[in-house]
């Protein structure tokens, strides 16, 4: 019906204009405050006609909404911004001519989402080729208002604007070529979309970055013979670029080979620590040997272990194979236990060390265990061992001092009272012996020794 109704009023318009001049230029022209409307999609709007004197033909012509008139003035009222493409007109007639101002309106609408990638390409780059960046806008109008950005980490690399006047919501692509350089291995690229609709619209304008933000890998190649030595290994892919238009020195083969030496390193990636021949707790004052097995390794020369108890280093080790191939080494430490000890961590770290020509800072591996240690005390000349056996179960209790007076102090107590029972134990009746009271006396010892452990784990 709306659309019919806009359609009647163009037709009379039209008509109306065969037999009158219309005059958009005249000296007295209604005027709109404001004079351009900018409205977001289903938003309200409103906007005022005025003319100087009072005519009787003085009215408003739209395609939405409605309007109110007293003398001079016309109010329009729109509730909600449904149409795309719109210019309300404000006239008044004279016996023959027409005065008449129109009203701009520009309905947008922000883009739903901004996304960037490389146009047909995924993958690496190589140094010195040309790539396409594509930045896709959805849904958005009026898109000839859009301007999109494209950037190199925080440098902008170019800006475009589309020529495309659809009002209603579209989605377009906006492309820009680059040429690629070993600088850019590493850095970001994406791109923003901006919505400009002038002093009327939003501010600060429309703004919305792609979600995507592509980290560049760029791989080097000379502009004529190439070769690439690539070593596969798990998660690592080295690829050495050897430019074959510079001369090749001995120097050159040095740096390739250390870079191989540290690729085969990188691969392992495995270095493990254990106590050799033994498990379970350590004894106070005995001594231990830490054992750093490293996988597949070359040059094994080159490898630095570093055996650490906690955060302090105990001792450093260098190997004297001379193998130039990846072998598997395993450094040994002798280490003397304390009471201190107890609850440490110990473990190990392998830095394959390649000179100023290797990589900066050198490669460190860590041992994936770290063996918390358990110390149980020994003295070197007294001591006391308490030990209560129960199938694999094997305790040792230390005794200091005072904990052998505190055991001393209530065994007294106990034996007084055990040495006040009777010997047997008979049934009132039948004057039978129950139990013996040797039997007894060691199940009552052995209830007492229980509370007694309980009560020293407070004080050890």
């Amino acid at each position: 019906r709306k659309k019919m109704t806009f359609t009647v009023l163009q037709l009379l318009n039209l008509m109306f204009n065969v037999f009158f001049f219309t005059d958009e230029n005249c000296e007295d022209k209604p005027v709109f405050t404001p004079s351009r409307l900018v409205v977001k999609n289903n938003d309200p709007t409103s906007a005022t006609c005025s003319v100087k004197n009072v005519y009787d033909i003085f009215s408003l012509e739209k395609s939405l909404g409605n309007h109110t008139r007293n003398a001079t003035e016309i109010l329009w009222k729109v509730q909600k911004m449904t149409e795309w493409e719109m210019s309300p007109m404000c006239y008044y007639e004279l016996a023959d001519h027409q005065c008449c101002s129109k009203l701009p309106i520009t309905v947008y609408k922000p883009p739903d989402s901004v996304s960037f990638s490389f146009r047909n390409h995924s993958g690496p780059l190589l140094e010195g080729h040309q790539y396409t960046l594509q930045c896709e806008v959805h849904n958005v109008a009026p898109v000839e208002n859009l301007i999109v950005t494209f950037y190199r980490g925080q440098t902008a690399l170019g800006q475009l604007q589309s020529n495309n006047t659809e009002k209603k919501p579209v989605t377009e692509i906006f492309t820009l070529n680059i040429n690629t350089s070993k600088e850019d291995d590493g850095v970001q690229y994406w791109c923003e979309a901006k919505l400009e609709l002038g002093p009327e619209g939003p501010q600060p304008p429309i703004v919305l970055s792609s979600h995507q933000r592509i980290r560049a890998t760029v791989l080097c190649e000379s502009d004529s013979k190439q070769t690439h030595t690539s070593v596969f290994s798990q998660e690592v892919k080295l690829i050495i670029c050897l430019r074959q238009t510079k001369p090749i020195t001995h120097n050159f083969f040095k740096k390739l080979s250390l870079v191989i030496m540290l690729a085969s390193f990188i691969s392992s990636r495995h270095v493990s620590i254990s106590f050799r021949n033994h498990s379970g707790p350590l004894l106070e004052g005995h001594q231990y040997t830490l054992q750093c097995e490293v996988h597949n390794v070359a040059p094994v020369e080159n490898l630095i272990v570093t055996f650490y108890r906690g955060q302090t280093a105990v001792g450093q080790l260098q190997s004297n194979n001379t193998e130039k191939k990846p072998v598997t080494e395993i450094f040994t430490l002798n280490i003397n236990t304390r009471k201190e000890d107890d609850g440490v961590q110990y473990r190990c770290e392998a830095k394959l060390q390649l000179g100023p020509e290797g990589p900066q800072p050198p490669i460190v591996l860590s041992s994936h265990q770290r063996i918390r240690a358990t110390v149980l005390c020994e003295s070197d000349s007294k001591q006391t061992h308490t030990s209560v056996f129960s199938q694999e179960v094997k305790l040792f209790i230390c005794m200091t001092p005072s904990t052998i007076y505190l055991i001393y102090t209530y065994s007294t107590l106990f034996f007084k009272l055990v040495s006040s029972l009777p010997q047997t134990i008979t049934d009132s009746t039948t004057n039978v012996p129950l139990e013996d009271c040797t039997t007894l006396h060691l199940k009552i010892m052995f209830f007492h020794f229980v509370f007694l452990f309980l009560s020293l784990m407070r004080f050890l």
